[in-house]
């Protein structure tokens, strides 16, 4: 049985995705059964095949929000689940403004695009669809994006939690409460808040709050004002008593029956 994490990336925020200093190519969650791709954003498709992961077997897209931080390999990632457009396969999540706009917000997937999808669904937080051998479950966030979600995967090896883009908001204690691994944006270090994403010093509150805290923390989507990310992840760490590792182009982490394991792939 396998339950895995790759990372195209550990990026976010205009800044860093224009330099292109820390990539921004969003993430994988592997299963038996599942490939999905979340938050393809500008060359996800180029560290996919920089690390020879094979892009035509995903059978799976999540969007968390509008921002192209997020979406913009998206229509790449759907002409390689649905090889090249010849054949109506895959699974397409995302929220409402993804899928369908809303006001300013345009969808992001072309409706042409989601046509040769088996499944589109809008996602909204507490909602919760099968998907292939896990479960998923949307959850809040506070953002730019008002119908921003993130997600919680239930797997045979426990939950693995996804903020998206968010302010620290109370629904995110109940939402990932128990998960053994959290993926958490957090776009700046210690205090140093900016509206609609973590810093670490809420990444800490939101741990320590929690009934049962995560087996492992990972930081993403990362600012280009967090200049030292491994001396922020022993920051955090000797604040919530938990591992803490920040996310990296090539971090591969393990989920196992008990424990995890993560290393670098080239």
């Amino acid at each position: 049985m396998r339950v895995e994490i790759i990372f195209l990336g550990c990026g976010g925020g205009r800044w860093a995705t224009i330099t292109q200093k820390k990539a921004t190519g969003g993430f994988r969650i592997h299963t038996n059964e599942l490939r999905m791709h979340v938050d393809p954003g500008p060359g996800a498709i180029v560290r996919l095949n920089e690390l020879k992961i094979s892009p035509w077997r995903t059978n799976a897209l999540f969007i968390s929000h509008c921002h192209p931080d997020h979406y913009t390999d998206g229509e790449v990632i759907v002409e390689a689940i649905t090889q090249g457009m010849t054949k109506k396969r895959g699974i397409f999540l995302g929220n409402l403004s993804v899928v369908e706009g809303f006001g300013e917000y345009e969808y992001v997937i072309s409706k042409y695009h989601q046509s040769k999808l088996e499944k589109v669904q809008v996602l909204y937080p507490g909602d919760e669809v099968e998907l292939y051998d896990t479960t998923i479950k949307a959850t809040h966030t506070k953002h730019g994006d008002p119908f921003g979600i993130g997600f919680r995967l239930k797997t045979i090896y426990g939950d693995i939690g996804y903020t998206s883009d968010t302010e620290l908001i109370p629904e995110l204690i109940e939402d990932f409460d128990g998960v053994r691994i959290l993926i958490a944006n957090i776009v700046r270090k210690k205090n140093e808040r900016i509206k609609g994403h973590l810093c670490s010093n809420d990444a800490i509150d939101l741990i320590n709050s929690m009934s049962k805290k995560p087996e492992l923390l990972i930081m993403n989507h990362m600012g280009v004002k967090m200049t030292n990310p491994q001396i922020e992840a022993e920051y955090i760490s000797q604040n919530t008593g938990i591992e803490v590792i920040p996310a990296k182009l090539g971090l591969k982490v393990e989920l196992l029956n008990g424990n995890y394991k993560y290393q670098l792939i080239k």
